[in-house]
């Protein structure tokens, strides 16, 4: 799947107004004259906004600062487990999508005496064998675990599994001190477990899966059966939700204290502009904290707010420009978000609006640095990469340490292939500035994948995701990696967070759908593949699918499949085979021309050479899968004459299904 890359990223908050009061060189004050409230909500916001990212889930954190593993929360000073291993990775995030489909059974391995056998399977009189035989045990005994009696699992059976939501169980044990042999010799002594209750000293939690009967009856002498996301509590032995650590506890319960808190954030910002309704820049971070959010038309009207302000000296008059960009900005990102959902007229109309303003602010004021980094963004969009490298410059010619400038020069990077370049703009200039921005990670990520490090590249796009749930964008492309690692549960999960954020992106939707046929669900995949077209008729490579899709199980709907194969040669305006083979047969006889050619040849013989071998690859890959398409359809038709006729021998097969208009 092709990977998207990440501009939409570039309108969230990418660096916060500074709090303390700016002067300029004669010493005028150029900031109002703030009031301590207004002073201490401002800074408080920054301080929500900017905060740095855990080294883990907040759910996962310590009061020492440290982690808990995969599989476990953190309940302050100790780690408590949520999941079995195979769960570990979704048991907080998504507990729902973890399926446990092994149980538990205990047996032990026993000789029995058989008779013996000859050649031909016959008994042999008076001869005894010996034959191994594993049979169902209790693995404790009068509150002693017995050794012998171990372990298996077994695929459970339907009326287990449906018996209740995933499920894992638990042994409360505690190991006995061993007694020396009586002899004094070093023999090894055999360890002894014997069950205890939860919270006594020397008292441990053994995980393992649950028996059927435990699944059934939704209770074990042991621990649990408790749900994946539910820790076992050692005072009660009783399976409970987790909460928030109250070392990541903000004041009003959000668990929101180990990480940037853009909620929090807003509402201090919100706070300042109510203090002081001249304030610019709290609205400017108003609005972004909120944009972080996903809250798109709200953060329009804070910047319309601030638009709204008359501007009482040149410097103010520069801040309503901003305003105005501000507003433009978001424009762009909805620009985009119309296109993903399909809507090209609405989409051209938003960017050129957004143009539109911005040139009219230069105009007025060419140093604007949003109004520049804007263009730039236009411009990238446009990829018209020249003129976006010049508005960026002008942005850094303001700021050299602009973070949004150089993403977009990251960027610019990247669409020029110059990905080493892209990656150390990222990492070494965006990223050292700001290490908490979840753009730069999301754009380092897309370098990574460029350079053919994709496991570098899914830790960045999982970073920019825990710093900004709301980046479509990156969940998209984490997405597609999992979808290249045929990791389709994963793909899934972030497909489906990615249409929560911008439920008519039409790049999730087909992402979705690819993961849906991984796991194998092709009706819900066709119906998302048919949705999309509807949006989007050009996205050819989904009749591929449809295609596909239909000429398998549970479909077996060769007329169908037949149909979107057809439309798909005439969408793509894919020609027949036998129309490229004298094209192709021309080609590489042009081609053998250059076999002579001497071993230094003029640039342009090497020119005109390196035309016809890219000639020659493009025929070659037209014709053949002309010749696959047209060969896959013949052999349906066949097959579907064939089913005819056997089912009506005297009946004439009908002819195939012609393609769809």
């Amino acid at each position: 799947m092709k990977l998207i890359l990440t501009t939409t990223s570039l309108i969230a908050l990418l660096g916060l107004t500074c709090a303390a009061p700016v002067f300029a060189a004669d010493g005028q004050d150029h900031l109002p004259s703030l009031t301590p409230e207004v002073e201490s909500s401002m800074r408080a916001g920054l301080a929500a906004a900017l905060r740095k990212l855990p080294k883990c889930n907040p759910y996962q954190m310590l009061e020492n600062g440290e982690c808990c593993n995969p599989g476990f929360v953190s309940l302050g000073k100790e780690c408590a487990r949520i999941a079995p291993p195979a769960c570990a990775s979704v048991a907080i995030d998504a507990p729902e999508s973890c399926a446990i489909t092994r149980c538990a059974r205990f047996s032990r391995t026993v000789e029995k005496e058989v008779p013996a056998l000859d050649d031909a399977g016959q008994p042999i009189a008076g001869k005894m064998d010996k034959k191994s035989e594993d049979v169902p045990c209790e693995p404790w005994v009068g509150g002693k675990r017995d050794l012998t009696c171990e372990q298996d699992t077994y695929e459970c059976k339907p009326e287990e599994l449906k018996s209740g939501p995933a499920r894992w169980c638990g042994d409360w044990l505690k190991e006995l001190a061993a007694l020396p042999p009586a002899d004094g010799s070093a023999a090894p002594v055999e360890k002894t477990y014997v069950r205890c209750r939860a919270g006594s000293d020397g008292c441990m939690l053994q995980e393992r899966e649950c028996t059927g009967k435990e699944l059934l009856e939704n209770k074990s002498e042991g621990a649990g059966p408790c749900k994946v996301g539910e820790f076992i509590d050692i005072n009660s032995g009783q399976c409970s939700s987790y909460k928030c650590p109250a070392i990541c506890q903000t004041a009003d319960g959000r668990c929101a204290k180990c990480g940037p808190d853009y909620p929090g954030a807003a509402v201090e910002f919100k706070k300042a502009v109510d203090g002081d309704p001249r304030f610019y820049e709290a609205y400017f971070n108003l609005g972004m904290a909120l944009e972080r959010q996903g809250k798109w038309k709200e953060a329009v009207a804070v910047y319309e707010q601030a638009k709204a302000i008359a501007p009482k000296d040149e410097h103010e008059k520069s801040l309503q420009f901003s305003a105005q960009a501000y507003i433009a900005r978001a424009s762009l990102a909805e620009s985009r978000r119309a296109l993903e959902a399909g809507d090209k007229t609405r989409a051209n109309q938003l960017a050129e609006q957004a143009k539109s303003v911005c040139e009219s602010i230069r105009g007025q004021d060419p140093d604007n640095t949003v109004a520049n980094v804007t263009l730039a963004i236009y411009y990238l969009d446009q990829d018209n990469l020249d003129l976006a490298e010049q508005f960026v410059r002008t942005a850094l010619r303001a700021n050299r340490e602009d973070t949004i400038a150089l993403n977009i020069r990251g960027l610019i990077k990247l669409r020029q292939g110059n990905n080493d370049i892209a990656r150390w703009i990222l990492e070494d200039k965006v990223l050292a500035l700001d290490p908490a921005n979840p753009e730069a990670l999301a754009n380092l990520g897309l370098a990574y994948v460029r350079l053919g490090d994709l496991p570098k590249a899914v830790v960045a796009f999982d970073r920019a995701v825990k710093l900004n749930p709301n980046a479509a964008s990156a969940r998209l492309n984490l997405g597609a990696i999992y979808l290249e690692y045929l990791n389709y549960r994963d793909a899934e999960k972030q497909y489906k967070a990615a249409l929560a954020i911008e439920p008519d992106n039409l790049e999730a939707l087909t992402g979705y759908a690819l993961s849906l046929e991984g796991k194998r669900e092709p009706k819900k995949a066709a119906e998302i593949y048919e949705k999309v077209l509807i949006k989007d008729p050009t996205r050819t490579a989904i009749l591929v699918r449809l295609a596909l899709i239909y000429n398998n199980q549970p479909f077996n709907d060769g007329k169908r499949s037949i149909e979107y194969w057809k439309r798909y040669i005439r969408d793509a305006n894919l020609p027949k085979a036998d129309e490229v083979k004298p094209q192709l047969d021309a080609a590489r006889v042009e081609l053998k021309k250059y076999e002579k050619a001497p071993k230094k040849p003029t640039p342009d013989i090497a020119k005109a050479k390196a035309a016809a071998i890219a000639n020659e690859a493009a025929l070659a890959l037209k014709w053949k899968n002309s010749i696959a398409i047209e060969s896959r359809v013949q052999a349906i038709e066949q097959g579907m004459m064939l089913e005819q006729q056997a089912k009506d021998p005297n009946n004439k097969p009908q002819e195939p299904a012609p393609a769809p208009k």
